[in-house]
């Protein structure tokens, strides 16, 4: 991980909170200063609700970048020697993602890790069976947290005020802002597209132990300047529950699909049953999927699962003894 400068957090975090003036990283033999303040637009994002904020300064000259983070959806004061910068913003809440860094602004890159085709289920009901359900040859890879962000590719930082392109217009030919009461915009937007599973008209559903679920054919990453989103396609896990008695649904953040897709989007049920039994059903979902009329609010709904009913009644026990799972391709009725 880049190392921003030099880092003292315990004290610089104390003095953040006490002021919303100070930035968590405390760097040495700073040249002359300039301050100015960054302010958060939440127009696209009404509802955001991020821990903290970073907002990262990488200079036009190279070397390492300047961080600033505050808590919460408000920004504040910083100083920064004066001069031209690239800068990105992001919420530092994240628990899955990780980042890129070393490659500075135009790099800058959010992914998750991988994980187990099986993640969504408890942990007692995924066996590592060698006849386990398969992901299409694609990397599994966890889901992102709920993400928002902006970048802005030209900022200027002078004793007479702040000049900037806005995010989103850099091809639109506007012309970029001055402030000269040293005020930074920040717009913010999500970053991660928000997904929603649901299958309908289940039956025996009374007789299942417990549900996962995954669906194939999304970016692996995003790149922060462009909104970039890596071609590879990757399968995500995520977890399923009861809706009703008879539907079970499930959502979860992506970084949304490849900007190039050549794979199917197919949604694959787990299921176990209370006598152990263990069955993945897969289903096409690509058109609902590439067709959704907002991509960064995508619901997938299929209908018609007619589960196996158990062997045994009541909670049942799994059985270790049975393994292997059995894969059913289902014809949906979208």
């Amino acid at each position: 991980m880049h190392p921003h400068r030099s880092i003292n957090r315990l004290l610089a975090t104390v003095i953040l909170y006490g002021t919303m003036t100070s930035c968590i990283y405390d760097y040495d033999n700073c040249p002359p200063e300039q301050k100015f303040t960054i302010v958060n637009d939440w127009t696209e994002a009404p509802d955001a609700s991020p821990g903290g904020m970073a907002y990262i300064f990488f200079p036009e000259e190279g070397g390492e970048p300047w961080r600033f983070d505050f808590p919460g959806t408000v920004a504040g004061n910083v100083p920064l020697p004066v001069g031209r910068y690239s800068f990105l913003s992001y919420n530092d809440d994240t628990f899955n993602v990780a980042f890129r860094e070393d490659d500075g602004y135009y790099g800058y890159t959010a992914y998750t890790r991988e994980t187990d085709i099986l993640y969504s289920l408890p942990a007692k009901d995924r066996e590592a069976d060698s006849d386990r359900p398969e992901s299409e040859g694609e990397k599994v890879v966890e889901c992102p947290d709920m993400m928002w962000g902006c970048a802005y590719y030209d900022f200027s930082l002078s004793y007479e005020g702040v000049n900037y392109i806005p995010y989103g217009t850099e091809n639109s030919g506007t012309d970029e802002v001055f402030s000269p009461k040293f005020i930074l915009e920040a717009r913010q937007k999500p970053l991660t597209p928000h997904y929603t599973c649901r299958v309908e008209d289940v039956e025996n559903l009374s007789g299942v132990k417990s549900l996962g679920a995954a669906l194939s054919g999304m970016a692996g990453s995003l790149v922060f300047c462009s909104g970039e989103r890596t071609d590879y396609p990757v399968t995500l896990p995520f977890n399923m529950r009861r809706a009703d008695e008879r539907s079970i649904e499930g959502d979860f953040h992506s970084f949304g699909l490849p900007d190039s897709p050549d794979r199917p989007n197919v949604l694959y049920i787990f299921v176990v049953l209370k006598d152990g039994r263990k069955f993945s059903y897969r289903f096409d979902v690509t058109d609902q999927v590439r067709k959704a009329p907002d991509p960064m609010e995508v619901t997938v709904v299929v209908r018609g699962l007619k589960l196996e009913e158990s062997e045994i009644e009541g909670d049942g026990g799994f059985d270790v003894g049975v393994d292997g799972w059995i894969t059913i391709i289902v014809n949906i009725t979208s």
